[in-house]
């Protein structure tokens, strides 16, 4: 590693210093140091990066913190102020300044349910709301239905003028008067299906400095050594704990470089567009981001020419997917908790081992034998490692902190450890968001038709649900009627959940009456036991509606034993087409009916009928001139990361009244969005709760409607949405 220069060395104190103190210090030794790097036009990536130094950031942070002391009020009243805005850095300057002000930040994520943000500001104690101009719809409904305090949260430039006119506000606290003190508050999923807040005290943030002292001590360099002074990507969420543990611990402790990606949700194009703009060393994404960047050749190309670290936190990354890049890139899964923030991880060596994580002995921690081959990550109380274990400052009364995560141990290095499954039951999707599934189950078990419910999910894109009916349908038409019947309990449940949760059209099954459920003796469904028992029929389920709601994700079955090509013209990988040797024309023919009938949903149905039609076609064919014809694969939809989607204002030439399409599109997103009652035509949607999940099902719906109406529609794609955001917008183009 080559030596550091004077000013990112680490410190005689660290792992004893505290934040905001930091911030300051750093501000007047190292001044132009940069502190987070934006684009310079949220609207045009490609333009360049603005770089924001330490000296500018720390009077922002001042005239942020003066301002809540005169709007909030003084430390000797401290408040917990509640703030949901744009995804901008407003959430850095409230975080430090509030702290520095004497009171607390608290974040709660724009995917919660009503429900779910109520109960966390009431176990949080806000006081206070933050309202910035562009601020979500939800946030009315919160105070709509808990009185706060609210104060106008003024534009992203007002905190970055006139600094010369803000005086220091000094940060006095001592280690010793704050380790145990709460410096903000961010939430979690728990065991009641509602997230949890922690409170997340400076010792904890601490914690995380100490990482670079590892090496000095007889370690093995960590994450953190190995960024200090790179610029590093981060495409997640900025109230997202992982984005602010490298925002604040790794580059004010350490100093990592910060580049944020613009507001506004975050497509592979734009990522791809950060990636080659923005002078990268590394970046953090989401799984299913990279296997969205991964399967457009360019974007594939470019993380390959533009990344030295391309890491991902919050999921499982597909093995083909990491298997692939992993030989091109070095590749690496990050973990950490909100209660102990990032592990410290070593560095492998080995890129086969892309997926297995090294945690670093001075964390104090073992892996506990707990079931089916898999150990559960536990943290004990040591004296000697105290500097590391976090957790032991956000619990101070806590000899042993059980993480409730478990790993399979890697066959040849006993100190590496692969995450296979979670104790508790949340499920981790590939997006990085996670779902605890206990009380949409119990919603959807109320009817009167269904005996359980197990959702499902676990290292996929999105949450399916597996029905155990109390009388089974007898026909695959009995079937369609049957979940008909009990959709409208998916439908509450998808109502209660966070977005990222809600179970689509198409991801429910039947078990099957010669497979029933496993149950304990108290008659509780033994839910490990049924993802094993089930484990190929889900599997198959994402394997099949995987190419209709999402670019498409490799499996470990097309992985080979050499490394794939990466050339630019390298297709996705997909599992084979079948063959058709040895298959009467009857045989198929009753194959692909059973394929159109059983594997695709009514939303992708009629999109697909000419395609399979002309399948069949080419292979009776085949058959007839004893020709041994291979199927070719169906191409998915078109993704917004797809180089070959058409222009998101493209109009097709078809006769279908405005108001019937608005009224259709009208009652889905009555649906599918919780501030129904808030927006207007002319609303932008992604305000009111809409996502990248629900565009997704939004588009399967709408090419649905409009194929029905007049076959020779073109489909349109998720670039039209994004691209026109209201009803009219969307309305003014399909209809164009």
């Amino acid at each position: 590693m080559d030596a550091l220069p004077p000013a990112l060395q680490a410190p005689v104190d660290c792992g004893r210093r505290l934040l905001p103190a930091v911030l300051d210090e750093v501000a007047i030794t190292d001044p132009e140091r940069v502190f987070v790097s934006v684009p310079r036009n949220p609207e045009n990536v490609s333009a360049g990066f603005q770089d924001i130094t330490y000296a500018t950031f720390a009077q922002a942070v001042n005239k942020c913190a003066w301002w809540l002391r005169d709007r909030v009020g003084m430390p000797t009243d401290p408040q917990t102020i509640l703030y949901i805005g744009p995804l901008d850095i407003r959430y850095i300057l409230i975080i430090i300044a509030a702290a520095k002000a004497g009171h607390t930040a608290f974040f709660s994520s724009h995917r919660n349910s009503l429900d779910a943000h109520l109960s966390l500001v009431e176990r949080s104690g806000c006081s206070v709301a933050l309202r910035p101009k562009q601020a979500p719809a939800v946030l009315d409904q919160i105070l709509k239905a808990r009185s706060m305090k609210e104060v106008d949260m003024p534009e992203l430039d007002f905190w970055f003028s006139d600094l010369d006119q803000v005086n220091p506000l000094p940060f006095t606290l001592t280690w010793e008067e704050a380790r145990y003190k709460t410096f903000c508050i961010l939430h979690t999923s728990g065991s009641t299906g509602i997230p949890k807040p922690v409170f997340v005290p400076y010792g904890s943030l601490a914690s995380n400095d100490a990482h670079q002292l590892i090496p000095s001590l007889g370690g093995k360099p960590t994450l953190m050594n190995y960024l200090k002074g790179k610029r590093f990507f981060l495409a997640l969420p900025v109230f997202h704990a992982a984005c602010l543990t490298f925002v604040l611990a790794f580059n004010i402790f350490s100093g990592v470089t910060v580049v944020l990606p613009p507001p506004g949700p975050l497509t592979s194009d734009i990522a791809n567009e950060v990636i080659t703009s923005a002078n990268l060393d590394g970046a953090l994404l989401a799984p299913s981001l990279i296997v969205d960047l991964y399967n457009n050749p360019i974007h594939r190309q470019n993380l390959i020419k533009h990344l030295n670290l391309l890491s991902y936190v919050g999921g499982s990354l597909p093995k083909a997917v990491g298997d692939a890049l992993s030989t091109q890139v070095k590749c690496m899964s990050i973990m950490g908790t909100c209660e102990t923030l990032l592990f410290p991880l070593e560095m492998n060596d080995d890129p086969a081992d892309w997926e297995y994580v090294t945690v670093s002995p001075f964390f104090g921690h073992e892996f506990q034998s707990n079931r089916d081959g898999l150990s559960e990550l536990v943290l004990r109380r040591q004296p000697n490692h105290e500097l590391f274990q976090g957790a032991f400052y956000t619990f101070p009364d806590k000899q042993e902190y059980r993480f409730g995560d478990l790993f399979a141990q890697h066959p040849h290095r006993p100190e590496s450890w692969v995450f296979r499954a979670r104790t508790d039951d949340i499920i981790a999707f590939t997006t990085a968001e996670k779902l605890n599934p206990i009380t949409m189950e119990s919603v959807i078990v109320a009817s009167p038709k269904v005996k359980s419910a197990v959702i499902g999910g676990q290292g996929q894109f999105q949450a399916s649900v597996l029905i155990e009916p109390y009388d089974y349908p007898a026909s695959p038409a009995e079937e369609e009627q049957y979940i008909q019947e009990i959709w409208p309990y998916i439908t509450k449940a998808n109502r209660g959940c966070p977005a990222h949760g809600r179970i689509m059209k198409g991801f429910v099954m039947l078990t099957s009456p010669d497979k029933p459920l496993p149950r304990a003796g108290k008659d509780t469904v033994q839910r490990h036991a049924v993802f094993k028992l089930y484990a190929a029929e889900w599997q198959a389920l994402y394997d099949r509606m995987r190419p209709h709601v999402a670019a498409p994700v490799p499996t470990s079955s097309t992985t080979t034993s050499s490394s794939p090509s990466l050339s630019p013209s390298t297709p996705p990988l997909r599992p084979d087409s079948p063959t058709t040797t040895n298959k009467s024309a009857s045989a198929l023919t009753t194959e692909i009916e059973e394929v159109l009938h059983q594997l695709l949903p009514k939303a992708v149905e009629t999109a697909v009928e000419k395609a399979m039609q002309g399948v069949l076609t080419r292979l009776l064919t085949g058959l007839t001139t004893g020709s041994a014809t291979t199927a070719p694969a169906l191409s998915p939809p078109t993704s917004p990361s797809s180089s070959s989607a058409s222009s998101p204002n493209t109009k097709s030439n078809i006769h279908i009244p405005k108001h019937d399409l608005k009224t259709f599109i009208h009652a889905h997103l009555a649906e599918t969005l919780d501030q129904q009652q808030a927006w207007t035509d002319d609303s932008d949607l992604f305000q009111f709760g809409l996502d990248s999940l629900k565009v997704i099902e939004l588009i399967a719906e709408v090419n649905r409607f409009r194929k029905q109406r007049d076959p020779n529609a073109a489909p349109v794609d998720q670039k039209l949405i994004y691209a026109n955001p209201s009803v009219n917008q969307m309305v003014g183009v399909m209809s164009g």
